[in-house]
């Protein structure tokens, strides 16, 4: 992982102190679960501080030119067709993320996944019980063993984040 993300001048320390940088700030006028929001907020920010600070371009965010699975945010250095593919997945379908980081590694237009996950599913909304949670998927990745380089970064909010 650290050779894919050297290569966008990224780090893992670099990733976790964006992601760590984000702020969300609720509007009382939004209707549905915080999670619909915060994903948003956390896509916004990455993307513009990712872009910003690094020279990063947004890019296609299309897996494969045959399908139309798309990723939250891809972003690319200069003009090659290798991306950094994010998905920030609070809703009960994580796993079909994996199969899209797949389908772009076998199409040779993933340089690096990224998976955004919630710690605890409790921190972001106590009512939403399907909710993917890092440490499930931690192991599952484990056991999955992707041939692609796959970061999973967790997240929570409120005091206690980190």
């Amino acid at each position: 992982m650290t050779a894919a993300l050297e290569a966008f001048s990224l780090s893992l320390d670099r990733l976790v102190s964006a992601l760590a940088s984000c702020v969300h700030t609720p509007s009382p006028h939004q209707q549905g679960g915080l999670q619909q929001f915060l994903a948003d907020t956390i896509e916004r920010h990455l993307e513009t501080t990712l872009t910003t600070s690094y020279s990063l371009s947004r890019a296609s965010d299309r897996y494969s030119p045959e399908l139309n699975e798309t990723a939250d945010l891809a972003l690319a250095n200069g003009s090659s067709e290798r991306r950094i593919f994010f998905e920030v997945e609070f809703r009960p379908n994580a796993e079909k993320d994996l199969v899209k980081f797949q389908i772009g590694a076998n199409r040779g237009t993933l340089a690096a996944a990224v998976l955004i996950l919630a710690i605890d599913r409790n921190n972001i909304n106590r009512s939403y019980y399907t909710m993917p949670e890092y440490r499930k998927f931690e192991r599952i990745i484990e056991e999955l063993q992707p041939n692609y380089p796959l970061l999973l970064l967790g997240v929570r909010i409120g005091n206690d984040a980190a």
